[in-house]
């Protein structure tokens, strides 16, 4: 189980010192790990029980925590789904699929998660640790890691922009390619595609008040999207997911990026409810 602090957090010093005094960590290891305004893993735990306790006691601090199962990150009930348009009407936000659309609340969308996608392999030692560990640290990748990483990246690695929109009552998510998008009935013109893709994640974030999560690159959640072991199935509530809310159907891409994204659209829902 991790252990995850999200924003609101500042990460003034004085919050570094307050979560060192909970947690028994040092503050310089917990900057490692935690960013302001970004989902960072404070700490790994076996048992969930622990991890449980540990995300009560930073809540009752006042810090914005969940214990989660990594495993989220793989659910093959999370389905990612691509979307080709959008159309933003006074009552509703429409979702373009391939030969279908679909009507859903402004309020609906839980959080906006902007990042890149790489559709390649990465070296070994830059996966997650078996989640089967009583404790965990944050991996430090060796420079010919690194470097094997940057040549990967360099001799074509596919990579693209992408805008993951994750709804309140259902698990399936949609998914923004930039390379092929609709910008235009939006009226955004920018430049280049991932310009036009940030400015209609601002555009959906003033008109739903969800968050833009841009920690995709950054946060300390990336060390434990591999996929260690097999994904379990989590089986949504009896009447959680209407039946104008189901997924219109799956879709394979990128693991690092995927994880990352169903990871931090859970700690969301699960610390609003």
């Amino acid at each position: 189980m991790l252990v995850l602090l999200g924003p609101p957090f500042e990460g003034a010093d004085s919050d570094y010192a307050r979560l060192a005094g909970i947690t028994g960590m040092v503050a310089y290891d917990l900057r490692t790990k935690l960013k302001p305004d970004t989902w960072g893993v404070v700490r790994a735990v076996g048992d969930a029980g622990q991890a449980e306790l540990l995300a009560a006691r930073l809540r009752d601090a006042g810090f914005r925590a969940v214990a989660l199962d990594p495993a989220v990150g793989h659910d093959p009930e999370r389905k990612i789904v691509p979307l080709v348009a959008l159309e933003l009407r006074e009552d509703a936000l429409v979702l373009v699929l391939r030969g279908r659309e679909m009507s859903v609340s402004w309020r609906s969308v839980l959080v906006l998660v902007r990042g890149e996608v790489q559709l390649g392999v990465m070296p070994q030692s830059l996966r997650s640790p078996s989640t089967g560990s009583s404790t965990f640290r944050a991996i430090v990748p060796s420079a010919a890691d690194l470097s094997v990483f940057r040549e990967q990246q360099a001799g074509g690695l596919d990579a693209y922009a992408a805008l993951d929109l994750h709804f309140a009552t259902v698990g399936w998510v949609g998914r923004i390619d930039a390379r092929t998008f609709d910008f235009a009935p939006l009226g955004i013109l920018a430049a280049t595609p991932a310009a036009q893709l940030d400015e209609l994640a601002e555009l959906l974030a003033g008109a739903t008040g969800a968050r833009v999560d841009r920690g995709g690159r950054t946060s300390s959640v990336l060390a434990f999207t591999a996929r260690a072991n097999a994904p379990r199935s989590h089986t949504p509530a009896p009447g959680a997911t209407p039946s104008s809310m189901r997924p219109p159907g799956p879709s394979s891409l990128s693991e690092r990026f995927d994880a990352y994204s169903r990871m931090v659209a859970e700690a969301e829902r699960l610390t609003r409810r």
